[in-house]
C-alpha cells in the first residue's frame, strides 16, 4: 500500500480477483487513510482482503512473506502489482515472481486528470500490462537450513563443524550404505556450499581442514528471504477454499 486507491482496486476487478492481499508497514501508518479506502472499495466490489503488515522498505522480508504465502496455498493464481506502494516492494515483488508463480503487473495513471480519493490517487489508463520474468531453479530446504546455520554462527565455521551439523540434523542422509561414509560426507557437502557460493551467500576462505566459511551480507538477505521455509505460516483464513 502506498496512497493510491485506483491503481489497486481497479486492476483487481478487472482481473476479476477473488483475494486482494495487502502489504503495508502497519495499519496505522501515513497510509493508513488509503488503505481504509481501499478495503471499502473492495468490499463494494465484493472482493476478499488479506492485510499482511511486514517491512515493506526491506526486500528480503517482502520477498519472504510473497513466499509465504504462495507456499502455504499454492492451489491459487496469483499475482502481484508493482506499479504502486514502497519501490523496494515492487522491485522484489518482481524477484518473487522469479521464485514462485507469481506475475508481476503495472497499471499505468492518468496524471492529466484530477485525482479521485487523495491527491495522488489518479484514475488509471488503460489495461494492466503484465511483466515478463524469468524462472530462477530455487534452493532446496536442506540447503536453505545450511545457509540458515552459517548465518547463525558468531564466527566463520569450519567444514568439519559444518559437516557434523549436517549429519546431526540428517540434512546429508545415507543413500545406499546403513551410515554415511566420511566421503560421501565430504562430498555432499562440497555440493552444498557451491550451491550457496554460486548464489554469492558465502564467503570461502582455505582449503580443506583450514577452510572457513561464514556468510557474506547477501547471505544473510538470503536466510530472511527464504526464511519461510523452514519456518512455513499457516494459510491464511481467505485463501482456504
Amino acid at each position: 500500500m502506498g496512497f493510491e486507491v485506483q491503481r489497486v482496486v481497479v486492476p483487481a476487478k478487472v482481473l476479476r480477483a477473488d483475494v486482494v492481499v495487502l502489504f503495508t508497514l502497519n495499519r496505522a501508518d501515513k497510509a493508513r487513510r488509503a488503505l481504509e479506502l481501499t478495503i471499502a472499495d473492495l468490499r463494494t466490489e465484493r472482493i476478499q482482503h488479506h492485510v499482511v503488515e511486514c517491512n515493506i522498505w526491506d526486500p528480503p522480508t517482502v520477498v519472504n512473506e510473497v513466499g509465504s504465502i504462495v507456499t502455504a496455498s499454492p492451489h491459487h493464481e496469483y499475482f502481484f502489482n508493482v506499479s504502486t506502494g514502497a519501490k523496494t516492494a515492487c522491485i522484489w515483488g518482481t524477484i518473487a515472481g522469479m521464485f514462485w508463480p507469481v506475475q508481476p503487473y503495472y497499471q499505468a495513471v492518468d496524471y492529466g486528470s484530477k485525482p479521485i480519493a487523495g491527491k495522488e490517487d489518479y484514475p488509471v489508463k488503460g489495461p494492466a500490462v503484465f511483466v515478463p520474468t524469468f524462472e530462477t531453479p530455487m534452493l532446496d530446504r536442506g540447503t536453505v537450513g545450511t545457509l540458515e546455520f552459517i548465518v547463525n554462527q558468531k564466527a566463520p565455521t569450519s567444514k568439519r563443524e559444518l559437516m557434523n551439523h549436517l549429519k546431526e540434523s540428517s540434512t546429508i542422509r545415507p543413500r545406499t550404505k546403513p551410515q554415511v561414509t566420511a566421503q560421501a560426507l565430504h562430498a555432499q557437502t562440497d555440493v552444498i556450499l557451491r550451491r550457496l557460493d554460486s548464489w554469492g551467500f558465502l564467503r570461502i576462505e582455505g582449503r580443506g581442514k583450514r577452510m572457513s566459511i561464514q556468510a557474506t551480507e547477501k547471505g544473510r538477505g538470503g536466510a530472511r528471504m527464504f526464511h519461510h521455509m523452514l519456518f512455513p505460516q499457516p494459510e491464511p483464513i481467505v485463501l482456504k477454499t
